[in-house]
């Protein structure tokens, strides 16, 4: 997958493709962690329990523990590229939940937990197969460059994305947050069509 196809040879590859994909990704990382902040502000602001907070992660998590074995069997077999976009289009559907339930002030707690399993399943997928899709997308002389790439993806927007959300949310409020969090979804799936 180092070379275009020679049925679209405009299509950028290598590591160009690969770039395209992880600032795409990044983007949308950080949108989605400073969402995460954020929610984490907005139930404890409306219960003042860690209790809630702590259901919260094990909505996420449980079923991400559950279907991870599956999901790596079949990031195996599928397309990888198709498998981080239907991942983000489940994770973008959800938030865009979340956001019309903000907007119309109608958000719940439980409507966190629905939200919060359904996320934890489609993120099961969305690591694995960007892990391996590193692979096919770039060449061997490029794999340091590439996993230094997604080492600042794993890491990075756990730094960023609180700084950022801290400072807007006093502007744009928890809908603000969502909104961006929904529109980086699109670029994400859209940087994963070009390539």
């Amino acid at each position: 997958m180092n070379n275009p196809s020679p049925s679209n040879p405009k299509r950028p590859a290598g590591m160009t493709g690969f770039t395209i994909v992880f600032v795409g990704q990044l983007i949308s990382v950080i949108a989605t962690q400073m969402t995460s902040f954020a929610l984490t502000l907005w139930i404890y602001k409306q219960t003042s329990s860690a209790t809630a907070l702590g259901l919260a992660q094990v909505f996420y998590i449980v079923p991400f523990l559950i279907i991870s074995p599956i999901a790596g069997a079949m990031v195996d077999r599928y397309n990888r590229k198709l498998m981080m976009m239907v991942s983000d289009i489940g994770a973008g559907l959800t938030t865009s939940v979340l956001l019309v339930l903000q907007a119309l002030g109608m958000l719940q707690l439980w409507h966190l937990y629905a939200v919060m399993l359904v996320v934890g399943l489609v993120g099961a997928f969305q690591w694995p197969a960007y892990s391996a899709a590193i692979t096919t997308m770039v060449s061997k002389e490029q794999l340091g460059r590439a996993n230094g790439m997604m080492s600042l993806i794993d890491a990075g927007p756990g730094v960023i994305a609180p700084l950022l959300a801290g400072a807007l949310i006093g502007f744009i409020k928890l809908t603000g947050i969502l909104l961006i969090d929904v529109v980086t979804y699109g670029i994400a799936i859209l940087s994963l069509a070009i390539p």
